[in-house]
């Protein structure tokens, strides 16, 4: 039986990242994606806009879909500091499941109150429900409250986030720190780590591309144990960064070709 599957978050026009590419990659696993919309998202003479949808619209999306039978959930951006309780009461409806927190924090660290409210939802009462939160660098840095700027201080902060919510972590390095390997760092309870590495790629079709890990991740848990859908999920991004596709010509969005999952034994 098809397994169905959950993102909560906000529509990327490029459809490079939120839940256009979580619902792709979801298809790419063989599974089904259902999605809540929490935002639409502009950008218009380089100038980015988030505007939430109503507390109203966003709750009747969440009672919709109550019914259903979800084999795994990931969240993504909120952006509504309204929404962080209805999230939490509806997750608390699915405790057996895996639940994945990609903590888009576009405020990064967060100059107004709201902002700053925003994040401590997430910290406190998003981030404990969680199975896995997969940060990247900037991210971790603002849930930690501390700096990183070398791999020893990169596992510091993931064994540090992984003991403060007591689940796993997963930081995504992506391209930041120095030298040819791109490093992601996956912090397990008993202070374990397990680092993945792979060579940098130099490309600029990477819109979407920490969204669409977490969302490999999701759907990878619906079948597999927690390191083999990291795992599978690097593999299947460092693909789709490889076969993106230009959208603009400045940037372009990770893209995942069939064919690949056949010749890579990928999630099929």
């Amino acid at each position: 039986m098809t397994k169905i599957v959950l993102t909560i978050g906000g529509s990327d026009p490029f459809a490079g990242g939120g839940i256009q590419t979580d619902l792709k990659t979801f298809g790419d696993y063989h599974t089904f994606g259902i999605s809540v919309l929490t935002s639409i998202v502009t950008l218009v003479n380089n100038n980015l806009a988030i505007h939430p949808v109503t507390k109203e619209i966003f709750l009747a999306q969440l009672k919709s879909i109550e019914q259903v039978n979800f084999s795994g959930i990931k969240i993504g951006l909120i952006a509504n500091l309204e929404f962080i309780p209805l999230i939490k009461e509806f997750l608390q409806k699915h405790p057996d499941i895996p639940i994945i927190l990609d903590p888009v924090l576009v405020f990064k660290e967060g100059n107004s109150a709201i902002e700053k409210e925003i994040l401590a939802g997430i910290r406190g009462e998003l981030a404990p429900l969680a199975s896995l939160i997969t940060p990247n660098l900037t991210e971790a840095e603002t849930l930690s409250k501390r700096k990183i700027n070398s791999l020893q201080e990169m596992k510091e902060v993931a064994i540090l986030l992984q003991k403060e919510y007591k689940t796993a972590v997963l930081i995504k390095g992506g391209g930041r720190l120095a030298g040819e390997r791109a490093i992601d760092l996956l912090a397990l309870p008993e202070t374990k780590i397990v680092e993945y590495q792979a060579q940098k790629i130099k490309a600029i079709t990477i819109n979407g591309a920490g969204c669409s890990l977490s969302a490999a991740i999701t759907a990878g848990l619906t079948k597999d144990k927690l390191e083999k859908a990291v795992s599978d999920a690097k593999g299947y991004v460092y693909k789709s960064i490889q076969a993106g596709v230009m959208v603009t010509a400045e940037f372009g969005s990770v893209y995942f070709e069939e064919s690949i999952i056949k010749s890579n034994n990928l999630p099929a």
